[in-house]
């Protein structure tokens, strides 16, 4: 995924627009594009797949259909619907990525997530139900920051 500025939660949630289109960022603290390929306003990341992409590295799998399947999910769902998740996650996502990574039973636990989450929300999304699959990611993500203690 590109990080276009059109992409971040401080973005999507803006209604002030320019006469040139562009939208304020409350983040950049100026009008920005949404065409931009740029790491999102220039600072701001959305880290939307960090827990995702761990996973798929710990068990050396492919990212393609997993990441093909939450960014659907996402454009689908989370960022026109629930844009304080995409904000919350931005900010949790490294954290858990980094506790993962260090977890000494990494492997068990990203086989486990695969199994309870990331396997059932792509199923969820080949159906057609982006918010229960969204929910099923969230679900992920809040486990995960219960495991390791994170707000």
């Amino acid at each position: 995924m590109a990080y276009y500025c059109g992409e971040c939660a401080v973005w999507v949630g803006s209604s002030d627009v320019d006469r040139y289109g562009r939208r304020w960022c409350s983040y950049s603290r100026k009008y920005e594009e949404s065409n931009q390929n740029i790491y999102g306003c220039r600072g701001f990341v959305y880290n939307g797949r960090t827990v995702l992409t761990k996973v798929c590295e710990i068990l050396a799998i492919p990212t393609g259909k997993w990441f093909e399947a939450f960014d659907a999910v996402k454009d689908a769902y989370v960022a026109p619907k629930k844009t304080e998740w995409l904000a919350n996650y931005c900010k949790i996502g490294p954290q858990i990525a980094a506790k993962l990574d260090a977890d000494n039973d990494r492997h068990a636990v990203a086989e486990s997530l695969m199994d309870q989450y990331i396997k059932p929300a792509y199923q969820l999304w080949k159906e057609g139900n982006s918010e229960q699959s969204a929910m099923k990611y969230r679900e992920m993500v809040l486990t995960l920051a219960k495991q390791y203690c994170l707000a």
